[in-house]
């Protein structure tokens, strides 16, 4: 169901800095797995004990963890709008709308919410969150008047 932008109460791109502190556990596993497969190729190439191993090991740890941000961003272009009723997150341009009955904060982190109750993790500012949460108590509020 999609919404119209005016009933769109609070829109957000992620940027950098999200995506670094807040990653998805697919964006954590992706990363892992690249340095370990730059790892192995590197301990193919220097004896391990060698310094320029452990100078390009390290450089490879900041390549990774640095760069995986940009380039999710610029794949996924990930956008997240907060509507009255709604959380709309869109990744890829594929729009998924879960209604805020289906959306909880997760205490183990504070980005993380179950979602349709899938537990994912919003790539999104503390101002966002702080919408949501807002957003999600006032919601609930409404519903146990009923």
């Amino acid at each position: 169901m999609k919404k119209s932008s005016t009933d769109v109460l609070y829109q957000e791109e992620s940027t950098y800095k999200d995506m670094l502190l807040r990653k998805s556990w697919s964006m954590r596993i992706a990363e892992t797995i690249t340095f370990v497969l730059g790892m192995m190729i590197l301990a193919q190439i220097f004896p391990r004990n060698d310094a320029t191993f452990k100078v390009l090991a390290i450089a490879i740890a900041i390549a990774v963890v640095g760069l995986a941000p940009f380039l999710y961003k610029s794949i996924m272009r990930p956008v997240y709008k907060l509507t009255k009723t709604h959380l709309i997150v869109s990744i890829s341009g594929k729009e998924t709308s879960y209604p805020l009955s289906e959306v909880e904060q997760v205490y183990e982190g504070r980005h993380f919410y179950r979602l349709g109750g899938k537990k994912e993790s919003l790539m999104v500012s503390r101002q966002f969150l702080n919408q949501l949460n807002e957003r999600l108590s006032y919601y609930n509020k409404g519903n146990k008047r009923r």
